[in-house]
């Protein structure tokens, strides 16, 4: 079986909200990030870390990304009381990575700034001013970080003064008194102003493109729960027509066989009407002589088996099984339509049985059905073959098929030397002015025979006692 035609899973979201699915993947994202800002610097040479309070941050930053997994995974029909412990999680988180920036070089690690732009941008998942909210916190948290190893900078804010000596003093005692990274670095006060001006700039940017990103993200939700609500009534309404058609019908899963829905002609005509026949095995449940042709197109691309015996307790029926692949459910299954075609095979087998070749033409002509006898005798006719071409000794365009208003003729004709009864019938169309022609060759010997047979039998004579 070819890979396109398996059975193919798609995918179904447990939660409909995705948000805390996004903010999962940003803050696994910031810790990748984090690494490749420490490792960078500090490979380069010169950038002295403390690997302790690294290591702290990098711990509470894991466990921030396990909450949001085990928020993910809460189950689809609880609902959330609000976005506060959401909200409460990612503050918590830029905090970190703020503690982790000035223990892995601070001002003079740049590059580790770039970070903050995560959490800016993934705050939009929670609610449209967060990415604000964010920024800000992050600008105030590096800033009063900032005073603390660049104490110039307090000029520029004195009522941060304050914070900043304390700040001071629990990041010193948290870091162990590490010192400056670079021993030999310095740089004017106008270069840490100009570095955390660029920085605020580029926060409030992040914030307002996430904003932006928002907007496409809310309309692209929208759009894919209105399909999501749409398929949903789609596939009841399609699940209600399979069991009320008229037809019978059987959902079948290519890879166990197992039925999963049946319409009520079928349950009532190849089920024996029982309801439990879903969740049970086709093939246990619908006894087939030669059930093999009708697996591989389970299995495979669907097709069409014109003719299936089935048994059905001490009754034998002929039926013809087409198959068709179709999507539900978010799942590849198979539709099997029955059709019993018992009568149409008895009706041909009588027609083979008999003596006379015989065929059937429509109102133009047109042959449309000939037993076995038929084909014998007109080896070159075929369905749709002009049936007026196989006596040559009428002239073209009489119809010496068609009885006229009698509804039945007799002629005779010779085909391949033999002389033959040409009996012809027409039979009535419901509804129609025109009809069919049945057609039956019988070689006039055996005419004769019949005939002669008939008038040399003694009737039996009953006597009364």
């Amino acid at each position: 079986m070819r890979d396109r035609d398996a059975t193919q899973l798609l995918p179904v979201f447990g939660w409909h909200d995705p948000r805390v699915h996004l903010l999962d993947d940003t803050w696994l994202l910031t810790i990748a990030a984090i690494a490749l800002a420490i490792a960078l610097p500090w490979f380069a040479g010169g950038l002295r870390i403390d690997f302790a309070a690294v290591a702290f941050g990098l711990v509470t930053v894991a466990a921030i990304h396990i909450g949001f997994v085990a928020l993910c995974g809460q189950a689809a029909g609880k609902q959330r009381k609000g976005t506060l412990p959401l909200v409460g999680l990612h503050a918590l988180g830029v905090v970190t990575v703020a503690f982790i920036w000035v223990h892995a070089g601070g001002l003079q690690n740049p590059l580790f700034l770039t970070v903050f732009a995560l959490p800016v941008i993934g705050a939009i998942f929670l609610s449209r001013w967060q990415p604000y909210f964010t920024a800000t916190l992050s600008a105030v948290m590096v800033a009063l970080l900032a005073s603390t190893q660049a104490p110039e900078l307090r000029w520029y804010a004195p009522v941060l003064s304050t914070v900043a000596d304390w700040m001071s003093a629990a990041v010193g005692k948290a870091s162990g008194g590490a010192g400056l990274p670079f021993a030999g670095f310095y740089a004017p006060s106008e270069y840490f102003v100009v570095l955390l001006e660029m920085f605020v700039v580029m926060l409030f940017a992040c914030a307002v493109a996430a904003e932006y990103l928002a907007v496409i993200f809310d309309r692209l939700h929208a759009q894919a729960s209105l399909a999501r609500a749409e398929a949903v009534r789609s596939q009841e309404l399609w699940s209600g027509l399979l069991e009320q058609i008229p037809l019978p019908a059987v959902l079948l899963d290519p890879s166990t066989y197992e039925v999963i829905c049946a319409s009520a002609s079928a349950r009532a005509k190849f089920f024996g009407g029982e309801d439990s026949v879903v969740g049970r095995e086709f093939f246990q449940a619908m006894h087939f002589s030669y059930p093999e042709p009708v697996q591989d197109l389970v299995t495979g691309t669907g097709g069409v088996e014109r003719q299936s015996m089935v048994r059905l307790g001490d009754q034998l029926v002929a039926a013809e099984i087409c198959v068709q692949h179709v999507a539900q459910q978010g799942r590849r299954f198979a539709l099997l339509m029955i059709n019993d075609t018992t009568e149409a095979l008895c009706t041909k087998a009588a027609l083979d049985a008999a003596e006379a070749a015989t065929l059937v033409a429509d109102s133009q002509g047109r042959i449309l059905a000939l037993n076995r006898a038929a084909h014998a005798l007109f080896p070159e006719a075929k369905v749709g073959a002009d049936v007026s071409q196989l006596v040559s000794q009428f002239g073209s365009g009489v119809r010496w098929w068609d009885p006229g208003l009698s509804g039945r003729r007799k002629v005779h004709v010779t085909v391949m030397r033999r002389v033959y009864q040409v009996t012809t019938s027409s039979v009535a169309l419901l509804g129609e002015d025109r009809r069919l022609y049945v057609v039956a060759f019988l070689p006039v010997t055996q005419v004769a025979t019949a005939e002669e047979s008939a008038t040399t039998t003694i009737p039996t004579v009953m006597r009364w006692p």
